[in-house]
């Protein structure tokens, strides 16, 4: 669907959400109201603008004197020329296909483009002046491309569900044909890094994604060119790491390797005969990117907390040399004569004067990126307050001063909840842990409570309002699984459960009820456990009870109203489990009513319990949901387009948000 223009916001009138709501009758989008003699009105609806409208990045590389960065979660997928000398967007290139624009490289002064996202369409492109599509990497989000001298093109990638393992692609400049080169990985979850030379394409593997315990870990291959031939080249200090995340050739005579591991190790290659000349780690870092070499000297970010390292080959000396935009995730690193220039996912570009050490940050969107609504991650309400989750950002919806403000965060807010006292605490992705914002006190999030590195993906936080604790369901994205979390806010020392639910099962959902919080789990792999239901008392912190199911899928999300447990699977079935004495010793769960949801329900519906009413959303509608029945009826039409999967959030008049489209839409219902 078209990102909304933000100059056609309908923005809320008034000094509050519920007077401007109770003022607006409804739209087309909602249930047709009709006379006093016919059913009751529908839902009014209003629309509240591009739910998080900004210029997300996924990479950069630079020619010339120009920075060429890639897009992320918007549509369409774009790539834009920042010139550095002036510090102005001069350049805009829409992609026909594509969500991300994660590959990057250059060649004879050409840039090489590889998308996520694109079945069956092309997800290699040429821009030089003019767009070319190359071809089609089968079934792959691309995430990394490299060229050879000869100018042909490797790609590798994410490619789900291939029992082969990520393949090394290439496509070749005198055919235009793009074929396989090797696949010598079959249990890594994706390829995540190529680099090429005349003789040999490099392919780094491992598994971070989809509940990668047991499969392989980082893992380099060199593949001769000629021959084909596949050799395991992997520097003894990455084994046993996560996944090869970057492989730069530098010069002619050097090969950098970096990796997801704790620490993130470096190792730089002989490319001639694949000698390890040295290995290091990289403390308290979990990933290396974003390579730059001259003479002796190299520089490198980390993608934790925007640092800037260099490293002396000559002594082995490794600094940190600066923290251009705190807690950014790096997506690129350039070197234009004695200025580093680099990219941050929020939408920044920094540069470090490497005379001086100056360091000079600039908006991409104020510098002429054409900012967009980009995919929501999450949303919550309070006080006259709506906030939408991003890539890098949070957008602050002002209701009563009808203003939309940037809040930066690292990574994903991937849930968020707020308090009574209208702080708002978010949940972020990937290992930043627990963040909070109190409007009018904090200029920006800051982060308020680490989680260990594994446990990386929130799914989900709450707030028990017996005990007060926030309560957190994750996955641990490398070893499988993931854990329950409880925490205090103001502490700073979350409790972790780890697998609460056994091996192998995430905690997707998490409900409060009746002094008990209430785990659903799913499982991130293919096969395996999933859709265990658990009760814990968070203050004890411990399991009061658990339970398998005959769901037959993971639970996407629980709520509790009165004596009963409701909940909805990830492929949008509806059950009920009975709680009248659930706290007694020996108390047996067990599934009570069950129903499809039918079309209103999506993939990942979601549960929200407002007022004796149950409410539900998924990327197709919201809807009731009857509490005897289990019936849906949808309320809104959304076609909502969401990174993973609908959120709803209610403030405390009862006026419930969400996304229709990409635009943030307030229903009274």
């Amino acid at each position: 669907m078209p990102a909304v223009n933000p100059s056609r916001r309908r923005l809320l009138l008034g000094t509050g959400a519920v007077a401007a709501l109770s003022a607006l009758g409804p739209t087309a989008a909602a249930t047709t109201a009709v006379t006093a003699a016919g059913p009751p009105p529908g839902p009014r609806v209003t629309g509240l603008g591009p739910g998080n409208t900004d210029f997300p990045l996924m990479s950069a590389t630079l020619i010339g004197d120009t920075l060429w960065i890639g897009s992320r979660n918007l549509a369409p997928a774009r790539v834009i020329g920042y010139h550095l000398p002036t510090g102005r967007v001069t350049t805009t290139v829409e992609l026909p296909t594509g969500n991300f624009v994660q590959g990057s490289a250059a060649h004879a002064g050409v840039l090489h483009l590889g998308v996520t996202d694109a079945p069956g369409a092309a997800n290699l492109y040429r821009y030089d002046g003019t767009l070319t599509a190359l071809g089609n990497v089968p079934g792959a989000d691309v995430r990394d491309v490299a060229v050879a001298p000869d100018g042909t093109v490797y790609a590798t990638g994410r490619q789900k569900g291939r029992a082969a393992g990520p393949g090394l692609y290439a496509w070749a400049p005198d055919t235009g044909a793009v074929t396989e080169v090797a696949s010598p990985a079959p249990n890594a979850t994706q390829g995540r890094a190529v680099a090429a030379t005349a003789t040999h394409a490099y392919l780094g593997v491992g598994s971070n994604l989809a509940g990668g315990g047991g499969a392989a870990g980082a893992t380099l291959y060199a593949v001769e060119r000629a021959t084909g031939a596949v050799t395991d080249i992997t520097p003894p200090d990455l084994r046993g790491d996560t996944i090869i995340r970057r492989i730069t050739v530098l010069g002619d005579d050097l090969l950098a390797v970096s990796t997801e591991g704790a620490p993130a190790h470096v190792a730089l290659l002989d490319p001639a005969g694949h000698r390890v000349l040295r290995a290091f780690a990289v403390p308290g870092t979990k990933s290396v990117t974003n390579f730059q070499r001259r003479g002796d000297t190299l520089w490198f970010t980390s993608t934790e907390h925007g640092v800037l390292w260099r490293h002396d080959l000559a002594t082995g000396a490794l600094d940190r040399l600066a923290v251009p935009v705190p807690d950014g995730n790096s997506w690129g690193l350039g070197r234009l004569g004695d200025t580093l220039a680099g990219v941050t996912e929020g939408g920044t570009v920094w540069t470090l004067d490497l005379g001086t050490g100056a360091v000079a940050t600039r908006d991409l969107v104020e510098a002429g990126a054409p900012a967009a609504a980009q995919l929501g991650m999450s949303v919550a309400a309070r006080a006259g307050r709506v906030y939408v989750g991003g890539n890098g950002s949070v957008a602050l919806h002002d209701l009563t001063a009808r203003t939309v403000r940037k809040l930066p965060v690292p990574g994903e807010a991937k849930d968020t909840v707020v308090l009574d006292d209208g702080t708002l605490y978010l949940a972020v992705y990937s290992s930043q842990g627990i963040w909070r914002y109190r409007p009018g006190a904090d200029r920006a999030p800051v982060q308020e409570a680490a989680l260990p590195q594994e446990q990386n993906r929130p799914q989900v936080i709450r707030r028990d309002p017996d005990s007060g604790l926030l309560l957190l369901g994750v996955q641990a994205d490398t070893t499988g699984g993931g854990s329950f979390v409880t925490y205090r806010p103001g502490s700073g020392r979350p409790a972790v459960h780890t697998d609460p639910l056994g091996p192998g099962q995430l905690v997707r959902a998490v409900a409060a009820g009746q002094g008990q919080a209430f785990l659903g789990g799913d499982n991130a792999r293919p096969t395996g456990p999933r859709g265990d239901l658990a009760a814990w008392d968070p203050v004890a912190g411990r399991e009061l009870w658990r339970t398998a199911t005959d769901l037959g899928a993971g639970v996407s999300s629980l709520a509790v109203h009165g004596h009963t447990l409701y909940g909805l699977t990830v492929n949008g079935r509806a059950f009920t489990v009975d709680l009248r004495g659930s706290r007694r010793p020996g108390f047996v769960p067990t599934v009570g009513r069950r129903a499809d949801l039918g079309p209103a329900a999506g993939a990942n519906p979601r549960l929200l319990a407002l007022g004796g009413v149950l409410y539900g959303v998924s990327e197709r509608s919201l809807f009731r949901l009857d509490r005897d029945t289990l019936a849906a009826t949808v309320l809104v039409d959304l076609d909502a387009e969401w990174y993973s999967g609908a959120r709803l959030a209610a403030d405390e008049h009862g006026v419930l948000y969400t996304l229709r489209g990409r635009e943030l839409i307030a229903v009274r219902p």
